[in-house]
Protein backbone atom coordinates (compact mmCIF):
# COMPACT_ATOMS: atom_id res chain seq x y z
CA UNK A 1 0.00 0.00 0.00
CA UNK A 2 1.51 3.47 -1.25
CA UNK A 3 1.32 6.42 1.29
CA UNK A 4 -1.57 9.05 1.37
CA UNK A 5 -2.51 11.53 3.10
CA UNK A 6 -5.38 14.42 3.70
CA UNK A 7 -5.18 17.84 1.97
CA UNK A 8 -5.29 20.48 3.77
CA UNK A 9 -4.27 23.36 1.49
CA UNK A 10 -1.69 26.10 1.93
CA UNK A 11 -1.43 29.18 -0.83
CA UNK A 12 1.81 29.12 -2.57
CA UNK A 13 2.80 30.67 -5.82
CA UNK A 14 4.98 29.37 -8.87
CA UNK A 15 7.08 30.74 -11.21
CA UNK A 16 6.17 30.97 -14.65
CA UNK A 17 7.66 28.48 -16.64
CA UNK A 18 7.77 28.49 -20.81
CA UNK A 19 4.38 26.36 -21.24
CA UNK A 20 2.50 28.94 -18.99
CA UNK A 21 2.45 30.91 -15.77
CA UNK A 22 1.71 27.74 -12.96
CA UNK A 23 0.11 29.34 -9.65
CA UNK A 24 -0.37 26.78 -7.00
CA UNK A 25 -1.53 25.60 -3.48
CA UNK A 26 -0.62 22.81 -1.22
CA UNK A 27 -1.45 21.66 1.82
CA UNK A 28 1.91 22.44 4.29
CA UNK A 29 1.68 18.88 6.12
CA UNK A 30 -0.63 16.16 7.42
CA UNK A 31 0.61 14.19 10.58
CA UNK A 32 -1.94 13.77 13.20
CA UNK A 33 0.79 12.49 15.43
CA UNK A 34 3.82 14.58 14.82
CA UNK A 35 5.72 11.60 13.31
CA UNK A 36 8.04 13.81 10.79
CA UNK A 37 10.22 16.70 12.26
CA UNK A 38 12.56 19.06 10.45
CA UNK A 39 12.38 21.64 7.92
CA UNK A 40 14.44 23.36 5.24
CA UNK A 41 16.62 20.62 3.86
CA UNK A 42 16.54 18.19 6.85
CA UNK A 43 13.57 15.81 7.99
CA UNK A 44 13.47 12.84 10.05
CA UNK A 45 10.71 10.23 11.01
CA UNK A 46 11.08 8.00 14.40
CA UNK A 47 7.43 6.87 15.12
CA UNK A 48 6.00 3.35 16.61
CA UNK A 49 2.73 3.02 15.34
CA UNK A 50 0.10 0.86 18.06
CA UNK A 51 -2.48 1.16 15.51
CA UNK A 52 -3.72 -1.59 13.43
CA UNK A 53 -4.21 0.73 10.57
CA UNK A 54 -1.04 1.62 8.30
CA UNK A 55 0.05 5.25 9.65
CA UNK A 56 0.70 7.74 6.81
CA UNK A 57 2.13 11.19 6.88
CA UNK A 58 3.33 13.98 4.82
CA UNK A 59 5.48 17.48 5.53
CA UNK A 60 5.02 19.56 2.41
CA UNK A 61 8.23 21.29 2.48
CA UNK A 62 8.96 25.11 1.42
CA UNK A 63 10.82 24.71 -1.62
CA UNK A 64 9.54 25.09 -5.05
CA UNK A 65 12.39 23.17 -7.76
CA UNK A 66 12.28 21.68 -10.98
CA UNK A 67 14.21 18.40 -9.13
CA UNK A 68 16.53 17.86 -6.88
CA UNK A 69 19.17 14.86 -5.31
CA UNK A 70 17.78 13.61 -2.26
CA UNK A 71 18.94 11.53 0.33
CA UNK A 72 16.58 8.75 2.36
CA UNK A 73 17.84 6.78 4.93
CA UNK A 74 15.93 3.86 6.04
CA UNK A 75 17.55 3.10 10.01
CA UNK A 76 17.47 0.61 12.33
CA UNK A 77 16.45 -2.16 9.90
CA UNK A 78 17.02 -5.80 9.64
CA UNK A 79 16.89 -9.02 7.33
CA UNK A 80 13.05 -9.19 8.47
CA UNK A 81 12.31 -5.51 8.67
CA UNK A 82 9.53 -4.73 7.12
CA UNK A 83 8.12 -1.29 9.11
CA UNK A 84 7.10 1.39 6.22
CA UNK A 85 7.80 3.27 3.33
CA UNK A 86 9.78 6.40 2.69
CA UNK A 87 9.76 8.72 -0.16
CA UNK A 88 9.82 11.79 -1.83
CA UNK A 89 6.83 14.09 -4.35
CA UNK A 90 7.79 16.78 -6.49
CA UNK A 91 5.86 18.69 -9.30
CA UNK A 92 3.32 18.98 -6.54
CA UNK A 93 0.02 21.41 -7.65
CA UNK A 94 -3.36 21.98 -7.80
CA UNK A 95 -4.93 20.28 -10.60
CA UNK A 96 -6.99 23.77 -11.91
CA UNK A 97 -3.43 25.22 -12.43
CA UNK A 98 -2.14 22.25 -14.78
CA UNK A 99 -1.03 22.53 -17.97
CA UNK A 100 -2.30 21.02 -21.10
CA UNK A 101 -0.53 19.41 -23.78
CA UNK A 102 -1.96 18.53 -27.30
CA UNK A 103 -5.00 19.79 -26.71
CA UNK A 104 -5.95 16.99 -23.72
CA UNK A 105 -6.57 18.48 -20.32
CA UNK A 106 -4.21 17.60 -17.17
CA UNK A 107 -6.48 17.26 -14.79
CA UNK A 108 -9.89 18.70 -13.37
CA UNK A 109 -10.43 22.75 -13.26
CA UNK A 110 -10.92 22.82 -9.62
CA UNK A 111 -9.04 23.97 -6.74
CA UNK A 112 -9.39 21.31 -4.40
CA UNK A 113 -7.64 18.87 -6.65
CA UNK A 114 -3.91 18.12 -6.61
CA UNK A 115 -1.42 16.78 -9.43
CA UNK A 116 1.82 15.21 -7.89
CA UNK A 117 4.75 12.88 -8.85
CA UNK A 118 5.89 10.24 -6.20
CA UNK A 119 8.98 7.94 -5.74
CA UNK A 120 8.73 5.69 -2.62
CA UNK A 121 11.55 3.71 -1.13
CA UNK A 122 11.42 0.32 1.16
CA UNK A 123 13.30 -2.57 2.56
CA UNK A 124 11.36 -5.42 2.35
CA UNK A 125 12.46 -7.93 4.27
CA UNK A 126 16.29 -7.76 3.17
CA UNK A 127 14.97 -6.54 0.17
CA UNK A 128 15.09 -2.96 -0.96
CA UNK A 129 12.90 -1.61 -3.70
CA UNK A 130 11.37 1.79 -5.38
CA UNK A 131 8.17 2.94 -7.00
CA UNK A 132 7.13 6.21 -9.18
CA UNK A 133 4.20 7.18 -9.56
CA UNK A 134 2.24 10.23 -11.33
CA UNK A 135 -1.45 10.94 -9.73
CA UNK A 136 -4.03 13.34 -10.72
CA UNK A 137 -7.50 14.89 -9.22
CA UNK A 138 -6.64 13.41 -5.42
CA UNK A 139 -8.39 14.92 -3.13
CA UNK A 140 -8.12 12.06 -0.14
CA UNK A 141 -4.64 11.56 0.08
CA UNK A 142 -5.38 9.14 3.20
CA UNK A 143 -7.18 7.50 0.99
CA UNK A 144 -5.46 4.06 -0.66
CA UNK A 145 -3.05 4.62 -3.57
CA UNK A 146 -4.38 8.22 -3.05
CA UNK A 147 -7.83 7.30 -3.58
CA UNK A 148 -6.37 6.19 -7.63
CA UNK A 149 -8.62 2.87 -8.58
CA UNK A 150 -8.17 4.34 -12.26
CA UNK A 151 -5.21 3.91 -13.94
CA UNK A 152 -3.95 4.85 -17.33
CA UNK A 153 -0.78 4.96 -19.58
CA UNK A 154 -0.07 8.50 -20.71
CA UNK A 155 -0.87 11.97 -19.75
CA UNK A 156 -2.40 12.03 -23.22
CA UNK A 157 -5.57 9.93 -22.80
CA UNK A 158 -7.19 12.99 -21.32
CA UNK A 159 -7.49 12.95 -17.56
CA UNK A 160 -10.71 15.13 -17.20
CA UNK A 161 -12.97 13.62 -15.09
CA UNK A 162 -13.35 14.33 -11.00
CA UNK A 163 -11.70 11.00 -10.14
CA UNK A 164 -8.38 10.73 -9.05
CA UNK A 165 -6.01 8.93 -11.68
CA UNK A 166 -2.98 6.83 -11.30
CA UNK A 167 -0.06 6.54 -14.00
CA UNK A 168 2.24 3.38 -12.89
CA UNK A 169 5.44 4.77 -14.00
CA UNK A 170 7.34 2.06 -12.25
CA UNK A 171 5.63 -0.49 -10.06
CA UNK A 172 7.40 -1.73 -7.00
CA UNK A 173 10.97 -3.23 -8.44
CA UNK A 174 13.43 -4.73 -6.33
CA UNK A 175 16.89 -2.83 -5.93
CA UNK A 176 20.52 -5.01 -5.77
CA UNK A 177 20.64 -5.87 -2.29
CA UNK A 178 24.37 -6.19 -2.76
CA UNK A 179 24.81 -2.18 -4.18
CA UNK A 180 22.12 -1.22 -1.05
CA UNK A 181 22.82 -3.65 1.32
CA UNK A 182 22.46 -2.16 5.46
CA UNK A 183 25.84 -0.75 6.85
CA UNK A 184 27.07 -1.49 10.30
CA UNK A 185 24.33 0.45 11.95
CA UNK A 186 21.37 -1.40 9.79
CA UNK A 187 20.85 1.50 7.72
CA UNK A 188 19.64 1.61 4.22
CA UNK A 189 20.36 4.54 2.15
CA UNK A 190 19.57 5.73 -1.38
CA UNK A 191 20.32 9.24 -3.07
CA UNK A 192 17.46 9.33 -5.22
CA UNK A 193 18.18 12.41 -8.46
CA UNK A 194 15.38 13.91 -9.98
CA UNK A 195 16.19 16.43 -13.02
CA UNK A 196 14.18 17.61 -15.63
CA UNK A 197 15.30 17.28 -19.62
CA UNK A 198 14.99 20.26 -21.72
CA UNK A 199 17.07 22.52 -24.16
CA UNK A 200 19.93 24.11 -22.62
CA UNK A 201 19.39 22.27 -18.64
CA UNK A 202 22.44 21.56 -16.89
CA UNK A 203 20.54 19.56 -14.33
CA UNK A 204 21.40 16.19 -13.62
CA UNK A 205 24.44 14.05 -11.97
CA UNK A 206 24.02 11.75 -15.00
CA UNK A 207 22.58 14.22 -17.47
CA UNK A 208 25.22 13.31 -20.59
CA UNK A 209 23.21 9.71 -20.64
CA UNK A 210 19.72 11.76 -21.49
CA UNK A 211 20.97 14.27 -23.95
CA UNK A 212 18.59 12.16 -26.47
CA UNK A 213 15.60 11.97 -24.08
CA UNK A 214 12.72 14.22 -25.12
CA UNK A 215 12.23 17.71 -23.81
CA UNK A 216 9.98 17.70 -21.12
CA UNK A 217 10.94 14.41 -20.02
CA UNK A 218 11.73 13.94 -15.99
CA UNK A 219 14.80 11.45 -15.14
CA UNK A 220 14.85 9.49 -11.60
CA UNK A 221 17.96 8.41 -10.65
CA UNK A 222 18.85 6.11 -7.83
CA UNK A 223 22.53 5.98 -6.44
CA UNK A 224 24.38 4.06 -3.32
CA UNK A 225 26.63 6.41 -2.44
CA UNK A 226 26.61 10.25 -2.95
CA UNK A 227 26.70 11.72 -6.50
CA UNK A 228 26.95 15.07 -5.83
CA UNK A 229 30.63 14.39 -4.18
CA UNK A 230 33.27 16.06 -5.46
CA UNK A 231 34.81 13.93 -8.83
CA UNK A 232 31.70 10.85 -7.83
CA UNK A 233 31.22 10.09 -11.50
CA UNK A 234 29.27 6.96 -10.12
CA UNK A 235 26.95 4.89 -12.19
CA UNK A 236 23.06 5.00 -11.04
CA UNK A 237 22.04 1.87 -9.82
CA UNK A 238 18.79 2.21 -11.49
CA UNK A 239 17.23 4.88 -13.65
CA UNK A 240 14.00 6.02 -15.18
CA UNK A 241 13.43 8.49 -17.83
CA UNK A 242 9.87 9.69 -17.95
CA UNK A 243 8.77 10.60 -21.13
CA UNK A 244 6.48 13.61 -22.36
CA UNK A 245 3.66 11.62 -22.62
CA UNK A 246 3.06 11.07 -18.85
CA UNK A 247 4.67 14.40 -17.71
CA UNK A 248 2.48 16.66 -19.67
CA UNK A 249 5.62 18.89 -19.99
CA UNK A 250 7.08 19.56 -24.06
CA UNK A 251 9.85 21.80 -23.05
CA UNK A 252 10.99 23.11 -19.37
CA UNK A 253 8.70 22.15 -16.70
CA UNK A 254 6.72 24.40 -14.18
CA UNK A 255 9.29 25.02 -10.94
CA UNK A 256 6.48 22.45 -8.49
CA UNK A 257 6.81 21.87 -4.64
CA UNK A 258 8.77 19.22 -3.07
CA UNK A 259 7.54 17.05 0.00
CA UNK A 260 8.34 14.21 1.79
CA UNK A 261 6.02 11.55 3.11
CA UNK A 262 6.21 8.09 5.12
CA UNK A 263 4.06 5.60 6.10
CA UNK A 264 4.34 3.25 9.48
CA UNK A 265 2.97 -0.30 9.11
CA UNK A 266 1.14 -1.59 12.18
CA UNK A 267 2.84 -2.48 15.55
CA UNK A 268 6.27 -1.20 13.41
CA UNK A 269 8.30 1.80 14.22
CA UNK A 270 9.98 3.82 11.03
CA UNK A 271 13.04 5.36 11.85
CA UNK A 272 14.96 7.44 9.06
CA UNK A 273 15.82 10.79 7.62
CA UNK A 274 15.78 12.63 4.48
CA UNK A 275 18.05 15.45 3.43
CA UNK A 276 17.68 17.38 0.66
CA UNK A 277 21.34 17.54 -1.23
CA UNK A 278 21.22 19.70 -4.50
CA UNK A 279 18.69 21.94 -5.68
CA UNK A 280 17.66 22.01 -8.87
CA UNK A 281 15.94 25.68 -9.58
CA UNK A 282 16.42 28.80 -11.47
CA UNK A 283 16.26 30.78 -8.45
CA UNK A 284 16.15 30.32 -4.95
CA UNK A 285 12.76 29.63 -4.14
CA UNK A 286 11.16 29.66 -0.51
CA UNK A 287 8.24 30.32 1.35
CA UNK A 288 8.60 31.44 4.79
Amino acid sequence: MKISKFVKLGALALLATSLCFVGCEVEDDDDSEGAISGSNKNYSINYTNSSSDIYRCWNTTTFKHLGEVVKIQVNSQTSSSKDGNMGFVWDLCQSKDAINNNSKTLGHKDSGYQNFFVVGLQWNEGTPRYYISKYFNVTNLQANNFGAAKIVSTHDEGIVSTDPVEIAVVGWTDLNARDFALDTSGSFTAYVDIYPVYTGSTYGCNKAAHTSDGAGSFVVDIYNADPTATNANLTPKATKTIDPNVTGYTAKPAQNTLAVYANVQPSKTLKGTWYLAKDYAEAETVEE
